[in-house]
């Protein structure tokens, strides 16, 4: 083997929880600089399994994101490299995992909700992932020492987590959810398995006009941009998936050197709560700086703004606030303002014929060089690459 270690990527790109795992195993590798990432993150809703694995022959090894899918082992060892899992659905196939400790879950969820007064809990996941099946048992163990018995309801399919998914719940999905929502003692808070199914019970409890928190509190898991801008803004508990990514890398570098672990699962612990109006309301909504600093962001990454701009709006020296900012949220204000805008780089280079020059400006770049340095550090490929790739794998259209 050369001295230069190659590490593939397999998940799908439309997730936020994948673009945290992959940006952990950047982290990893800025402190290992000869090791290298190919990504092979899928954008059609479930991996090709037939075949050989797309990374075959390409790496040393590969950090991979999947659910129980048939045949997905055997798959998986067609790639003939070490591979670790980025998530829970396969802790019991021999394979190295590493997921959302289930327990530090229920025990936030069940800690949050009964401090906001709610003694009626339900939990809303998916009946294809054993991820899912894990999350309800640790809430019910959570919630049964407060005296709380768990509703469920397993969903035969769920919204992507992609904050461009278009994807329409069919009726028989709202009109189970709906169903728990108006049978269920109130007032009631949902549990959902992440922040997607948590808007799909916002949507059901608007139709119902059941008024949230007051009637329904929802608490969605994994934090990212839909629980900001639901309605309204979803309380949700942060995963660590930028640590597991890292964890991952550190695995899966050890096992290309020939250092087997001695376990093959391991659980990496929740955090915090973002609380927000979804369970706490207006009244005893907590809004703080670093809120305030991130809608900022999310409004304004497009428009070319600095981190001075950032600490201006909320009137913070600037210091200050990258310290608390990276304290609170894992990341710097930098990363996310890049995050922000790479997802709308995407979304245009995806929808749109418009040419690179006129992109970089519309995301607040100065010169499309800056445009093309992003995608190359964050996906390894250019523009121009990126939009063939999509519109390839979208059956050229």
């Amino acid at each position: 083997m050369s001295d230069k270690i190659t590490i593939g990527i397999h998940a799908a790109s439309w997730t936020d929880y994948s673009r945290r795992v992959l940006q952990g195993l950047l982290n990893y590798m800025e402190e290992y600089p000869a090791i290298q990432v190919r990504d092979f993150r899928y954008s059609s809703n479930d991996p090709n399994l037939v075949g050989n694995p797309p990374w075959t022959g390409k790496v040393d090894g590969a950090i991979v994101s999947a659910g129980r899918n048939p045949g997905i082992l055997s798959w998986l060892k067609r790639g003939k490299v070490p591979v670790v899992i980025a998530g829970g659905d396969l802790i019991d196939s021999g394979l190295v995992s590493v997921y959302t400790d289930v327990h530090s879950v229920g025990y936030l969820a069940a800690k949050h909700l009964t401090e906001a007064g709610y003694e009626n809990v339900a939990f809303v996941g998916y009946q294809k992932s054993d991820g899912s099946k894990r999350r309800r048992d640790g809430l019910a163990t959570e919630l049964a020492k407060e005296g709380i018995q768990l509703k469920a309801l397993a969903l035969k399919e769920i919204p992507l987590d992609s904050i461009d998914n278009s994807e329409i719940p069919t009726e028989e999905t709202l009109d189970k959810v709906k169903k728990l929502l108006e049978k269920s003692p109130k007032p009631l808070a949902v549990v959902a398995l992440n922040d997607r199914i948590g808007e799909l019970i916002v949507q059901c409890a608007h139709d119902l006009n059941l008024n949230i928190p007051d009637e329904v509190g929802v608490l969605g898991v994994g934090d990212t941009e839909q629980a900001r801008m639901s309605d309204p803004p979803l309380s949700s508990l942060q995963t660590p998936a930028i640590e597991i990514g890292y964890r991952c890398a550190s695995l899966l570098h050890a096992m290309i050197l020939g250092q087997a672990p001695k376990e093959t699962v391991f659980e990496i612990p929740a955090q915090t709560v973002m609380a927000r109006r979804s369970t706490i309301g207006w009244k005893r909504a907590a809004v703080t700086d670093i809120d305030r600093a991130q809608d900022y962001i999310y409004k304004h990454a497009c428009e070319g703004i600095r981190l001075k701009d950032v600490a201006t709006a909320v009137r913070i020296p600037i210091r200050t606030l990258e310290i608390e900012f990276k304290k609170q949220t894992g990341r710097s204000m930098g990363e996310v303002i890049r995050e922000v805008r790479l997802e709308r780089v995407k979304h245009l280079l995806e929808t749109t014929n418009l040419s690179t020059q006129r992109i970089a400006a519309m995301v607040g770049y100065s010169h499309y060089s800056y445009l093309n340095k992003l995608l190359r550090d964050e996906l390894n490929v250019t523009p121009s690459q990126y939009r063939k790739q999509q519109r390839l794998a979208n059956g050229g259209k």
